[in-house]
C-alpha cells in the first residue's frame, strides 16, 4: 500500500460503507471524512507536548 492510499484509506472506507458510487459526492465523503480523521490525529499527537 502506498502512502497515498494510506492518507486516503479513512475516507475510501467510509465511503464504501455508504455505498456512495458517484465519484464528485465520493471526493466530497472522502474529502470530509479524512479531514476529521488526519485533523484528530494531529491534536492527539501534538497536545501531551501543550
Amino acid at each position: 500500500m502506498s502512502p497515498i492510499q494510506l492518507f486516503l484509506l479513512p475516507g475510501n472506507v467510509a465511503s464504501d460503507a455508504l455505498h456512495i458510487e458517484d465519484a464528485d459526492s465520493r471526493t466530497m465523503m472522502r474529502t470530509l471524512v479524512n479531514m476529521l480523521v488526519w485533523n484528530l490525529v494531529a491534536v492527539l499527537v501534538v497536545l501531551p507536548f501543550i
